[in-house]
């Protein structure tokens, strides 16, 4: 064996060593995670409105901006419904008691996507599709409302309502589009509890 071929097989056995140690890192932090799962800072559980609506989403304050709404909802017709925070945390009257939608700085209704000071709700969220089930698997992120109770924006023990038709998302070209988005009656709502 020359001096090349002992470096070679040298340099080997520390690449390999130096790739066992991070797979065992990388293990160890999977396996921390799957232990130990975040807990929510918020839930929402549902219950019925005009439709037999159920389910539970939580909430996470994300690190950079916003909030991240995830779970899943139960007895939806299939299809897209609007997906909106409401000012009153009151689920009474098939969740009529909730108010209109969230609206601090008094817009006209939008796109989640649309600029919170002039062009949305900060409660629009916009809408999630039901499969032909009636299931609804949420994953969202926005980045205006907020679990901070300082927040002019703040969500806690405020209302979600899922409605019963697709929100236009305000480009319906009436007036009802730039107050609810046409989005219809309350299929259900559930109450954001901060914890």
């Amino acid at each position: 064996m020359n001096l090349y071929e002992f470096s070679a097989v040298d340099a080997g056995k520390g690449l390999l060593v130096k790739m066992k140690l991070l797979l065992v890192v990388c293990l160890a932090v999977a396996a921390s995670c799957a232990v130990a799962p975040r807990r929510p800072n918020a839930v929402v559980d549902f219950v019925p409105g005009n439709a037999k609506v159920s389910g539970r989403l939580q909430l996470y304050r994300t690190d950079y901006a916003g909030v991240l709404i995830q779970g899943r909802v139960s007895g939806l017709t299939p299809g897209h419904h609007g997906f909106h925070v409401h000012a009153e945390g009151d689920l009474s009257g098939k969740c009529t008691a909730a108010g209109g939608h969230f609206n601090p700085f008094q817009t006209n209704h939008g796109s989640p996507y649309d600029n919170p000071i002039r062009d949305r709700h900060v409660g629009d969220l916009g809408n999630i599709q039901a499969d032909r089930y009636g299931n609804a698997d949420i994953y969202i992120h926005d980045t205006v409302i907020s679990l901070d109770p300082a927040s002019h924006a703040y969500i806690g023990n405020k209302a979600i309502v899922i409605h019963q038709g697709r929100d236009d998302l305000g480009r319906g070209g009436n007036p009802d589009s730039l107050k609810t988005g046409n989005a219809g009656g309350r299929a259900g709502c559930g109450l954001i509890v901060p914890h």
